[in-house]
């Protein structure tokens, strides 16, 4: 998602074309995908389950959410670039292991260090996949892993909904945000282990 710096592709669906294109080269595989990256596994596990050994979502779902943009949009806002250096940077984005890896997607210019993506093309990417995709993910006939952390952005009702999904298994991780394997890399690690060592 940081890296973001162009909304074509077709939306969610260019990107689960691309993603499939990959998978074909390389053959069926474990799919997982975090917030944006999210909905492209999802996409693309039910378009191609035939590439698409299981699948492991994390902190997003087929919901969808008029807000979710916006909400961004509020945020990406609110960053005071230009950073003067990435300590700054990672200190506003964070701390802990998320401020770096947040920081990892800034890129240095003559008036100190700014995205690699553009806000408004951030904004439309997203906007341009949160429609309701519970059709999609009703019909994936794979196991699932799906990750929430207590404190992220996945809604707990869309969470308990996903959870009636007969090969899914639901993980909680309290008190982690929405980066759920910065936050909690050790119970992200776990919960990861347990699914794939079934």
């Amino acid at each position: 998602m940081r890296q973001a710096r162009s909304a074509g592709g077709g939306g969610g669906a260019g990107r689960a074309a691309d993603t499939v294109a990959a998978l074909t080269g390389i053959g069926p595989a474990v799919v997982v995908g975090q917030s944006l990256g999210c909905h492209t596994a999802m996409l693309t596990a039910a378009a191609r389950p035939d590439l698409v050994t299981r699948l492991v979502l994390v902190e997003a779902g087929p919901q969808g959410g008029d807000g979710t943009a916006d909400s961004i949009d509020r945020w990406l806002a609110s960053w005071p670039v230009p950073f003067p250096d990435l300590a700054a940077a990672a200190e506003f984005l964070g701390g802990g292991l998320v401020g770096p890896a947040w920081a990892g997607g800034l890129r240095e210019h003559p008036d100190g260090w700014r995205p690699v993506f553009e806000h408004d093309v951030m904004v439309a990417t997203v906007a341009g996949v949160h429609a309701p995709r519970w059709a999609e993910f009703t019909r994936i006939d794979r196991d699932i892993l799906l990750v929430r952390g207590t404190a992220g952005f996945m809604a707990a009702d869309e969470f308990a909904r996903m959870a009636e999904h007969p090969r899914l298994t639901a993980v909680e991780v309290e008190g982690a945000g929405h980066d759920v394997h910065l936050d909690s890399p050790q119970q992200w690690r776990d919960a990861l282990t347990r699914f794939l060592s079934r």
